[in-house]
């Protein structure tokens, strides 16, 4: 009896001791990532305060002060930023929720034919960089060069260019034709989810359509338009690409390129970049809680309960073929005209109007000019290479993260959920600038090195690894892993052997996403680059300002594109088999 109860209490003091243990190694771990999460976020942020609130000295920042302040506050400059940026970021939010919402509209609540022809046309536009497309828009509908002018003085006569992209008008129309895919990807899923019968019941109450639509629909809708149109906006304030291209030229300054300028001119004003920064980081912030805000009591509009849901689509008729037509109009327009003219343009060595007579001969100069460019090879390396690092490192850091908050330590989770989530209010050329001055201060030799372009990476787009990581892993119940741990596993034999296999679709899609966004980024870039680094985006935006070959340029975005378009069609087949279809 003696010896039996001395082996109870061996057995429960091993099973206590390996209860601790794993709880110290969950420990450790959640220690360990939220350090590093801290560092990436904070440090920069810290940065960014003490260089706002320090004199500028040639050693680094000086003595506390005010005047940054004071110098950039002061000025009637600032209220044209504030006006500026908030006019193209709030006027491009509501076109491209316009646009985006008719086509999710359409692709989800109606019965038009090619639905998942035009899904599928949202999900490859991701693949094209905003850089490109702006520059393809000036190639469009410029003054001097845009052929679409160039056909209209020709076939009506007129002196000047009845267009002008070098405009408010022509800036907020770029951004949205560039964004309206994201609208859609946003909208998709609230109009897929919206339980029809609802709107039945109104029109058999009498009710007309648009009173249906006011009444019904719209206030049903009203989170997922509201979370939308907040995150369009904060898109639009922190847009750098086109107000670089379109806004410099037509002095239509704000704040992402005074703080650009403020940085790079001969004189670097980085306490006032600072200042502009605070503020531009301001809105964001204000921005992003209004959409959390907006989001929290989503489940009072929600539609799909336990009592039934059926989800049916609105029945077209007649005008089935003509709303095809206007859906394939817009993409063709907004989408397919600034490809088609990057193609073309890539096979001339300059400006030509699309298939006229006497447009010259074609030729493939451009695309040699490009291969045989001195930094290509460099930039095509590091951009790839800074693309699969940023992916991984993210994938695996806010996977395990996800599931620390979410399993090992839920009281602690939200922690880590809002530091991962805080730099989506950071615009990326905030986060440029906020690094730069970090390590220019701290004795970590990453300046002018492709270290510190990782480091800004990993900062901008762990939120995004973070949102698939916490979605996948809410799909998985809990008792899978409590089988696991009922069976005598470890937290780690229960993370690599029941949660990563069910997770690696999520991962992959989650790293192919990742993936593009580095590949594309430029805001960020453009601040930290050195002469020993170069990046895709910053020299095709160096070609273009040099004022070369335009026919190179697209050359060379044609190069970019192609191969982001397949990655994009591999993300598309994954999630297809993700969804077991």
């Amino acid at each position: 009896m003696a010896y039996s109860s001395g082996f109870d209490v061996a057995v429960r003091f091993g099973q206590v001791r390996d209860r601790l243990h794993r709880i110290s190694i969950a420990k450790l771990i959640a220690v360990t990532g939220v350090l590093l999460v801290t560092w990436l976020v904070l440090v920069p942020l810290a940065a960014l305060l003490l260089t706002a609130f320090s004199e500028d000295t040639i050693y680094g920042p000086g003595d506390f002060t005010f005047q940054n302040f004071v110098t950039a506050y002061t000025q009637w400059h600032l209220l044209t930023l504030f006006w500026n940026s908030l006019v193209f970021a709030g006027g491009a939010g509501i076109l491209t929720l316009i646009m985006g919402g008719f086509v999710a509209w359409a692709v989800e609540r109606t019965d038009m034919p090619g639905r998942e022809i035009f899904h599928n046309l949202t999900l490859l536009s991701f693949a094209l960089p905003g850089l490109l497309t702006t520059m393809a828009w000036m190639l469009i509908l410029s003054p001097n060069v845009g052929w679409v002018n160039s056909l209209l003085r020709i076939g009506f006569g007129l002196e000047s260019a009845p267009l002008n992209i070098y405009s408010m008008t022509g800036m907020i129309w770029v951004l949205s034709a560039h964004y309206f895919p994201l609208a859609y990807l946003l909208l998709g899923p609230a109009f897929r989810s919206l339980d029809v019968r609802m709107e039945e019941a109104a029109y058999m109450s009498g009710a007309r359509q648009m009173q249906i639509a006011r009444r019904v629909t719209m206030p049903l809708m009203k989170p997922a338009i509201l979370s939308t149109l907040l995150l369009l906006f904060i898109r639009g304030i922190e847009s750098f690409e086109v107000p670089r291209l379109i806004g410099n030229p037509a002095r239509i300054e704000v704040f992402t390129t005074d703080i650009q300028a403020a940085i790079r001119g001969s004189t670097p004003e980085l306490g006032v970049a600072s200042a502009l920064s605070l503020t531009l980081l301001a809105i964001c912030v204000v921005t992003v809680y209004l959409y959390r805000r907006s989001t929290r009591n989503a489940e009072a509009f929600a539609t799909i309960t336990g009592k039934g849901y059926k989800p049916t689509r609105m029945k077209l008729g007649v005008w089935r073929w003509p709303l095809v037509f206007v859906i394939g109009l817009l993409f063709a327009f907004a989408l397919g005209l600034p490809v088609a003219t990057l193609v073309w343009q890539s096979l001339f060595l300059k400006p030509t109007l699309p298939f006229m007579a006497g447009a010259g001969d074609m030729t493939l100069s451009n695309y040699r000019f490009v291969f045989g460019y001195p930094i290509f090879a460099d930039a095509v390396t590091t951009s790839v290479t800074l693309g699969a690092m940023a992916a991984t490192i993210i994938v695996g850091l806010t996977f395990l993260m996800a599931w620390i908050a979410q399993r090992a330590l839920p009281r602690f989770g939200w922690v880590l959920d809002l530091l991962a989530f805080l730099p989506i209010a950071f615009p990326s050329i905030i986060v440029g600038a906020s690094i730069l001055f970090a390590y220019l201060m701290l004795p970590i030799p990453v300046y002018n090195t492709i270290w510190i372009l990782l480091i800004a990476y990993l900062t901008l787009f762990m939120p995004y690894g973070m949102r698939f990581a916490t979605g996948g892993l809410m799909q998985i119940h809990k008792e899978l892993e409590e089988a696991a741990h009922t069976s005598g596993a470890s937290y780690g034999q229960t993370f690599r052997r029941v949660l990563l296999p069910l997770l690696i679709p999520v991962a992959l899609s989650a790293w192919i996403y990742i993936f593009v966004l580095a590949v594309r980024e430029l805001g960020a870039s453009i601040m930290l680059v050195g002469p020993g680094t170069h990046v895709l985006g910053t020299i095709s935006l160096t070609m273009w300002e040099e004022g070369g070959s335009y026919g190179a340029v697209c050359a060379l975005g044609v190069i970019q594109i192609l191969p982001l378009i397949l990655i994009v069609a591999l993300l598309r087949w994954l999630e297809r088999r993700v969804q077991g279809t």
